[in-house]
């Protein structure tokens, strides 16, 4: 589903050149598309969201595509001219060894300055810089389920999260985190649990074991029920899981009366 709803957005959606006629065509067929998968993972579920809604939410991910598309841009601009100083700094020290062979072994020294520019230092500022896209995105979301839970004169289990949930709800195996990796924060999975502590796998198979609850950043809040189907705790399941789970009790409250 993911796949297909990236092939849904096409990258020229990102594309500042592009005429309005261009990008409205564009945006036309991303959200037929997106409608499409939508109504195939749960029909009920994507007839109740207005038009209007699939919209928005589009405009909001090509906001937030071109927020981390120019965090990108930077950090390749940085990496070339990091790159074109270095070969200045060649330059001004080859006249100080007058064997050439000699002076092609030899390495820069690494000063301070120096080892300050280098890509193991300043990749961190970026990171931060699309976790804080990412963060924004989530937000929004959030308040588009606090608001509408609002409206219908229900409790919204978003809006009565603590402050940190992200760091302080408790976590099961398989959930889908983002863990602390030398002061900045990567996408992985929980894959044990021993007492206090965590291990998880990053996305790219590296693991890391024996975190701390507070160097893990849980992205999906746990799904509480309302409380208006016999206080069933729904922690851990799907919306579909849910929609079962509250059809089977309605069955079963039909055959008591």
């Amino acid at each position: 589903i993911r796949n297909e709803l990236f092939r849904a957005l096409p990258l020229g959606l990102l594309d500042e050149t592009l005429d309005e006629t261009t990008r409205s065509s564009l945006m036309e067929q991303a959200l037929s598309e997106v409608q499409r998968i939508s109504t195939t993972v749960d029909e009920s579920t994507a007839s109740a969201v207005d038009a209007s809604i699939w919209k928005e939410t589009l405009e909001r991910l090509v906001s937030q595509g071109m927020d981390i598309l120019d965090v990108h841009r930077d950090m390749y601009l940085a990496a070339i001219e990091e790159g074109r100083t270095r070969e200045q700094e060649a330059a001004m020290t080859a006249h100080l060894d007058d064997d050439q062979k000699e002076k092609k072994k030899k390495r820069l020294a690494m000063t301070p300055e120096r080892m300050q520019r280098l890509s193991l230092f300043r990749v961190r500022s970026y990171y931060e810089k699309i976790t804080e896209a990412k963060k924004s995105l989530v937000d929004w979301s959030y308040e588009g389920v606090a608001q509408k839970s609002g409206e219908e004169g229900g409790g919204s289990a978003a809006a009565a999260l603590p402050e940190n949930w992200e760091f302080t709800m408790p976590l099961s195996v398989g959930d889908e985190v983002e863990a602390d990796l030398g002061g900045a924060f990567f996408p992985a999975k929980v894959s044990r649990i021993a007492g206090s502590t965590f291990d998880v796998q990053f996305f790219d198979g590296d693991k890391a074991d024996g975190l701390d609850r507070s160097m893990i950043k849980l992205l999906n809040p746990p799904v509480m029920d309302s409380g208006d189907d016999d206080e069933i705790d729904t922690t851990g399941l799907t919306k579909k899981e849910i929609k079962k789970l509250k059809k089977k009790m309605e069955k079963k409250k039909n055959k008591q009366r």
